[in-house]
């Protein structure tokens, strides 16, 4: 075929390349009955909707039947193209081209740009539609009608990515298809990751959710698995993605298990005391998942009797104190497990009070649990000291981050867990970052705390 080279073809001199939709033979305007028109079958366009057709329709009523022309290819010409080129290099799809314009008389047309137009014009009772062919535009099929699509009607963003998905196949870069198409590269780059999510979620974004959405998805669950059972949770409470991924990583308890009875502390002496308010280290004992004990002692303050936690006829009722700091601390896991929050100014909120009070051992021993139980790359070197002191030296911005923010967290919830002392406002903070967060509900005794403020 005459002016076809391929992917990098270019037109007229070597010095300066030509779009691909500029048409060097200036292609006369003929009428071509609207029966010979077939659709591409490389069209990015998987949804049409009924009320931009039918605006189109009108249009062309209006105007007495005055439309802008098609752009075809004879179907002889692109069977003999594409057959060649789908078979060595995407053969799944040549059953595809077959059974779209296998049949089809080779002197009909292959529609590249106008599928729109040519549906105006049927319900609109046109016979014929005014076309150019260029056969030159065969090796362009697939990138032909985006720029159009994406100008006049959008495609949705699904759409988007196979289009650029078929470009690539025929061997563009993004580089060259954001120059052909007058897109941003990075915008290409986002629509790609589209397609590695489930099935179900590309068609739930072809109704109507959010790329956003969909991409807070990709960026918090690693397995298509786990996407799809996000999605579900999603659909079915009507809740964020964020919210519907921290439930897939750290499922919520079905309920919160009574205060494990622990020995009774020996009295404190100051330098037994930390800086965080005067949280004794042995009442909060982090175990491997990250889950703490909590104390009968520490949960109800300081002097209470531990004789009577528990009657002659068996355990004690539930410790309100101890369920609310087990809730709170379900909440700071599953904070960790989302990984670096999005939303900076809440955040600092968070990570000020924090750095001033300065997380002490305890706090860093209960962060470096949660980031061990946290799925995450590389799991936390065993040591919390050395741990810390590798990820300080490490250059690694996010990681850093995500690291202060669990000491943050744990600083929080070990001042928040010290029931001897008076709530104040960064406690409330504290709080409102978990609402905000994971959608935590205070509790009825953590409540009254906050209204005794």
């Amino acid at each position: 075929m005459a002016g076809a080279s391929g992917p990098t073809m270019t037109f007229g001199s070597r010095k300066k390349k030509r779009s691909i939709w500029d048409d060097p033979d200036a292609a006369e305007i003929i009428e071509i009955p609207v029966e010979q028109l077939h659709p591409n079958p490389f069209n990015p366009r998987l949804v049409y909707r009924d009320e931009d057709i039918d605006e189109l329709t009108e249009s062309i009523k209006a105007e007495d039947g005055v439309l802008q022309d098609l752009s075809v290819a004879e179907v002889g010409g692109f069977l003999e193209y594409w057959r060649e080129r789908l078979a060595e290099k995407q053969p799944e799809k040549l059953d595809e081209l077959e059974g779209t314009l296998g049949a089809v008389p080779a002197e009909d047309y292959v529609i590249l740009i106008g599928h729109n137009r040519k549906l105006a014009l049927q319900r609109a009772g046109r016979k014929s539609a005014p076309c150019k062919i260029v056969n030159t535009k065969i090796p362009r099929a697939r990138l032909l009608g985006l720029p159009e699509n994406m100008r006049r009607v959008p495609l949705n963003p699904v759409e988007q990515a196979l289009a650029f998905q078929g470009a690539l196949s025929d061997g563009l870069t993004q580089a060259e298809i954001a120059q052909q198409t007058g897109t941003r590269q990075p915008h290409i780059s986002r629509r790609l990751k589209l397609l590695k999510l489930p099935t179900e979620v590309r068609e739930a974004i072809m109704e109507g959710l959010a790329v956003s959405e969909a991409e807070t998805l990709l960026d918090r669950l690693a397995s298509p698995e786990q996407q799809l059972q996000a999605w579900k949770i999603m659909k079915a409470e009507g809740i964020k993605a964020a919210f519907a991924a921290a439930r897939v990583l750290t499922p919520p308890d079905t309920e919160v298990p009574p205060s494990p009875t622990v020995p009774a502390q020996k009295k404190q002496s100051p330098d037994e005391t930390d800086a965080t308010g005067g949280i004794h280290r042995e009442a909060l004992r982090s175990n491997a998942d990250g889950s703490r004990e909590v104390s009968p002692q520490q949960s109800r303050g300081k002097g209470a009797d531990t004789d009577q936690a528990q009657s002659a006829s068996g355990p004690s009722a539930p410790d309100p104190a101890a369920e609310a700091a087990q809730r709170r601390e379900h909440a700071c896991r599953t904070l960790v497990s989302m990984g670096v929050p999005s939303n900076p100014r809440e955040t600092l909120r968070l990570l000020g009070p924090a750095l001033l009070v300065g997380p002490d051992r305890a706090a860093r021993e209960l962060a470096h649990a949660w980031l061990r139980s946290a799925p995450s790359p590389a799991e936390p070197e065993a040591k919390p000291a050395r741990y810390f002191e590798t990820v300080a030296s490490s250059g690694d911005t996010k990681l850093t981050t995500r690291v202060a923010f669990a000491l943050a967290l744990a600083t929080a919830e070990l001042r928040a867990a010290d029931s001897a002392r008076t709530w104040d406002d960064n406690d409330r903070s504290y709080l409102n970052y978990l609402k905000t967060g994971v959608q935590y509900e205070p509790t009825e005794w953590e409540q009254d705390r906050l209204a005794s403020q």
